[in-house]
């Protein structure tokens, strides 16, 4: 014991400390309730859209779903990240730092002050290579598929958040009919992602079947 304490102290000064790591991310499976458990197996298993009221917890049933897929982002054989869409800028924040608080998921952040939109492909290449969560506006990307920037093989998983904003020739709709569908329905053998979307407001369509909201987004 004297010889150990000894050779601590036999460098003229006190023994560095080790930093202390951060925490780790709380898990949000311990606080999640019965029906946001439901809705992240339903979603772990296929597409799925989430109608829930405001301050039900959709927003966490999303970051379990991130946390679920991080295995799939972190591949090294195939490089593929995870985009959660949000219908303003406000949001890109508010939702980056709940991703941030509750996984350790790399998460960035993209919206139009950033200039973005004068960005070319090796600018973005540069921004997202060690992006696991790109979190955006929905136009971004709808930008960014149609120059090529992105493709859809490389996303894992897509969130929507509030997507009963998927209507018309809305950013989040065009994302579906120009790029999604075409490949759905090609014979092209490459991956789609999986898709979560999620809303407290059903879809604004006159005399609309509840039944096929889900086909109407």
């Amino acid at each position: 014991m004297g010889d150990h304490q000894a050779a601590a102290a036999g460098d003229g000064g006190a023994a560095m400390e080790e930093p202390i790591p951060p925490p780790p991310p709380t898990d949000p499976e311990t606080m999640a309730r019965w029906y946001q458990l439901e809705a992240l197996e339903r979603a772990v298993r296929g597409n799925t859209l989430a109608f829930l009221e405001t301050g039900a917890g959709k927003t966490l049933i999303a970051v379990m779903l991130l946390r679920a897929y991080a295995h799939r982002v972190r591949r090294p054989e195939s490089r593929r990240f995870a985009v959660f869409l949000v219908p303003t800028v406000v949001l890109v924040g508010q939702q980056a730092s709940v991703v941030q608080a509750h996984t350790d998921l790399r998460v960035k952040q993209f919206y139009g002050e950033m200039g973005v939109d004068f960005w070319d492909d090796a600018t973005w290449r540069s921004a997202v290579e060690d992006g696991e969560v790109l979190v955006m506006t929905p136009q971004i990307l709808l930008d960014n598929l149609r120059h090529s920037f992105f493709r859809l093989p490389e996303i894992a998983l897509l969130i929507f958040d509030e997507c009963h904003h998927t209507k018309g020739n809305s950013a989040y709709a065009c994302i579906f009919k120009e790029f999604y569908h075409p490949q759905l329905n090609s014979r092209v053998s490459d991956p789609l992602p999986r898709i979560f979307g999620m809303s407290a407001s059903l879809i604004y369509s006159n005399g609309l079947d509840p039944h096929k909201y889900s086909k109407n987004i």
